[in-house]
């Protein structure tokens, strides 16, 4: 998130001081040539005044000293030519050539030629320019030609806009840690509510929330914090209702048990009386299974806290078995219910979890497999360890799980609909994810490659 808010100001930054800084540069460009122009231009007057006095009088030897004394001033090369274009005195390597020859051409015409190029670190070192000289009359009598070196101007241009590349950097990285400064102070307080609601999502107690940023982030946090306890107290309400009142439904259905218990059976009320049994028995399970849902989540909240309410109470939180001797005492049930089993063979894996909790949830994952697998069909049981973790997993090849049921699966008090006949209180599934959470894993339901389900219990490795 702070690279996605800081990236458009670090553009917009680079494209304000890019707009200011250009135009700079290029004000110091034209000044340094328009100086330079100045300059030659004046050292040119004192040029053209030596050699009319000289083309007049006839005075080539003391031209041709001064134009010396000017080249090892200037270190310029000078050409001065009569009105006849011969070349009367000169200083320097300047040679006669077609671009020489133009500039003579235009000049002798009156018309000087004083234009410099504009003068940046990468343009040609040296410019040639040219002057007339007049004599009375307006008239030219010769034309004096300059070959101007550009390299000084060059180097100051260059260091000049060093200069500027050096400030726009210290711009854009004062821009850069005020943008960060800025964001930090503006995401704070969205990295701690991104941090809290993971926290409520993986059910642990999310950190004290401070009110930081912006007022409306301020209000925000606030309003998150209040929603947080309200959430908990309602969890923690739900929670202590069904467990209390579970607890509270086992004394009168005690005593309902024992009113029905003394009743006579005999004659007509014998089946009614066989039915109310029935239904107390499924009731009294549904509140049996009601209880070890309560209390699996409250083992699961208390885990999440980083509070482990069984070894507390000083009861083992590790097994050590194999496959076989986890599901051996089920054989005899499978195979009544007509379902082959399977089970890999396997080293013995240290899990985890308690023995006790670990029965719960296999009861639970084996007693599905007889009542929805379907007779005939394999139940494979595997127990392995890896890098990744350990992975405990029960498969079927029923042919009855239809997709929506998978998606519904382990929704409290469901059961799939072409078995509503089948005993059970749709509560199983709910415990056995609830009892992972309170042992560190987690459940995870799918189809199996046989085309049943397959319930994987996963403890990943820390």
């Amino acid at each position: 998130m702070r690279l996605r808010v800081l990236l458009p100001l670090l553009v917009f930054g680079l494209i304000a001081v890019v707009a200011v800084l250009i135009p700079v540069a290029q004000s110091i460009t034209d000044s340094r040539t328009q100086q330079l122009a100045l300059q030659r231009t004046a050292a040119l007057d004192q040029v053209v005044q030596r050699a009319r006095t000289a083309l007049v009088q006839g005075d080539a030897e003391g031209l041709q000293s001064y134009l010396e004394r000017f080249h090892a001033v200037y270190a310029e090369s000078v050409l001065v030519l009569d009105e006849s274009a011969d070349a009367v005195a000169s200083a320097g390597d300047l040679v006669r050539d077609a671009q020489v020859d133009e500039l003579v051409t235009a000049a002798s015409r009156a018309l000087p030629q004083l234009s410099l190029p504009r003068v940046v670190p990468w343009g040609p070192s040296t410019a040639l320019v040219a002057v007339p000289v007049i004599a009375a009359g307006d008239l030219s009598t010769g034309v004096v030609v300059l070959r101007v070196d550009l390299r000084g101007a060059q180097t100051d241009v260059a260091r000049a806009w060093a200069l500027i590349v050096v400030i726009g950097v210290l711009l854009l990285s004062a821009l850069m840690g005020a943008s960060l400064l800025w964001t930090r102070w503006i995401l704070r307080p969205v990295r701690a509510l991104d941090a809290a609601v993971a926290d409520v999502t993986a059910h642990r107690d999310p950190a004290p929330l401070r009110p930081t940023g912006p007022p409306e982030l301020r209000r925000l946090s606030r309003a998150f914090v209040t929603m947080t306890a309200e959430v908990e107290n309602s969890l923690e309400q739900q929670g202590g209702f069904v467990a209390d009142a579970s607890h509270q439904l086992r004394t009168p259905l005690a005593a309902i048990r024992l009113r029905i218990d003394g009743l006579p059976r005999e004659g007509e009320a014998a089946d009614d009386l066989a039915a109310v049994d029935d239904d107390l028995d499924r009731l009294e399970y549904t509140v049996e299974r009601m209880l070890t849902l309560a209390n699996a989540e409250h083992r699961a909240s208390a885990q999440s806290q980083g509070r482990d309410v069984a070894r507390d109470e000083g009861a083992l939180r590790e097994c050590t078995l194999t496959a076989r001797e986890l599901v051996s005492r089920h054989l005899d049930r499978l195979t009544a219910a007509g379902l082959r089993l399977v089970v890999d063979a396997g080293t013995a894996v240290t899990i985890p979890c308690g023995r006790a909790d670990l029965d719960e949830m296999i009861d639970v994952l084996l007693d599905n497999a007889a009542k929805y697998a379907g007779a005939g069909a394999t139940v494979q049981v595997s127990l392995t360890q890896d890098a990744d973790g350990i992975r405990l997993i029960v498969e079927d090849s029923g042919t009855r799980l239809a997709d929506d049921d998978l998606a519904r699966m382990g929704t409290r008090f469901w059961r799939a609909g072409r078995d509503a006949t089948q005993t059970g209180s749709g509560l199983g599934l709910a415990i056995v994810a609830q009892l992972m959470r309170a042992a560190g894993g987690r459940l995870e339901l799918d189809r199996a490659l046989r085309g049943g389900l397959a319930a994987r219990l996963v403890w990943d490795r820390p």
